[in-house]
């Protein structure tokens, strides 16, 4: 459970090149804010789908990138983590400091999120064919 100090109620972004990876890992040409995919190579139903995969392959690795350009994407409690423990996940998973305070567990989130779509990005053959079997067969083999 969240510490009684803040939650997790906040706006999260990423880098203006991440977002538009996020749209692309969503089925989402540029520009197009429909909730459905129109692209069915898309891996992701959304783009909080997205964001929230991308967070966790960040968290498991412990690898972050640091914003830059950042552009806002949307209520993380609301829209991304729906229900799901992320404070307990940062605390246990996270870099030390990841949950000193409301602000720093925000800028993790971004930072490990933003991570992951630059990294699933990277395994993508071609146009919007992604390899996340392949990426996730790497990843495992580097531990």
């Amino acid at each position: 459970m969240e510490d009684d100090d803040f939650t997790l109620d906040f706006q999260v972004g990423t880098t203006k090149k991440a977002h538009k990876i996020l749209g692309k890992l969503a089925g989402r040409s540029d520009g197009d804010e429909k909730k459905k995919s129109n692209n069915p190579k898309a891996p992701f139903d959304s783009m909080a789908d997205a964001y929230f995969f991308a967070l966790i392959l960040g968290l498991r690795t412990g690898k972050k990138i640091e914003l830059t350009d950042r552009k806002n994407y949307a209520n993380f409690n609301q829209t991304v983590a729906r229900g799901v423990d992320v404070y307990s996940m940062l605390n246990h998973l996270g870099h030390r400091g990841d949950v000193e305070n409301q602000e720093s567990a925000r800028t993790a989130i971004e930072e490990y999120a933003t991570w992951g779509i630059m990294k699933l990005d990277a395994s993508k053959l071609g146009d919007d064919d992604y390899r996340i079997a392949s990426l996730l067969e790497d990843l495992l083999r580097q531990d």
